[in-house]
């Protein structure tokens, strides 16, 4: 059964770090990493938005492509964006660099969704992960705010007694790696990406 909830895809940074091809394109193991991060989503949402910046790169996809309404190019304003357009109350929300999403891990997190939360967010060795997390379309007037004042980092927006965290032992227990957060910002990390890969095919 597919959740009452919508999966974002983020897809819209600068590739700085890591030029060339778009890193939702590049190819791990035998998929691309969009294909990846879209075959779970499909096992999962009913409906399911890309935010870009450049629209055209994403035709043919079977699914909706926005850009920012607010034209910051960071993270808060693409998830304000999917937020916005979202059909559903709640949007899970990744970043198109994470190649090892987990669908276990998702459907914990979404299952986790109960009034008088604005954001349900895994809590890991790192800290809280925001790019791995379920957002209330209440969030959005606390987002715009944000951007109103230049304040980008997603964090800054929450409401602490809102905020549910999923602790790092039941995440564990689902993705004992943690590779679900594990993202593309390098050629190094794209070669490590790749070593996982190859050996999850072998195991």
């Amino acid at each position: 059964m597919l959740f009452d909830c919508t999966g974002v895809i983020l897809a819209g940074g600068k590739n700085s770090r890591l030029p060339g091809e778009k890193k939702t394109f590049r190819k791990i193991g035998e998929s691309m990493i969009l294909e990846s991060i879209y075959g779970v989503f499909l096992n999962l949402f009913k409906e399911v938005i890309i935010v870009v910046n450049e629209p055209a790169a994403f035709a043919g996809w079977d699914m909706t492509v926005v850009t920012d309404i607010i034209p910051s190019r960071c993270a808060l304003a693409g998830l304000h964006a999917g937020l916005f357009y979202a059909s559903y109350g709640h949007a899970y929300v990744t970043a198109c660099d994470t190649p090892f999403v987990n669908q276990s891990v998702i459907e914990h997190i979404v299952n986790q969704i109960e009034p008088g939360y604005d954001v349900i967010i895994p809590r890991t060795d790192d800290g809280l992960e925001a790019l791995s997390a379920v957002y209330s379309k209440d969030c959005i007037p606390l987002i715009e705010k944000n951007l109103e004042k230049n304040i980008f980092m997603i964090k800054k927006f929450f409401r602490k007694n809102r905020v549910k965290e999923i602790p790092t032992d039941q995440l564990k227990a689902l993705d004992p790696q943690m590779q679900f957060i594990f993202n593309v910002n390098t050629p190094q990390d794209l070669e490590q990406a790749k070593k996982i890969a190859e050996k999850r095919r072998k195991t």
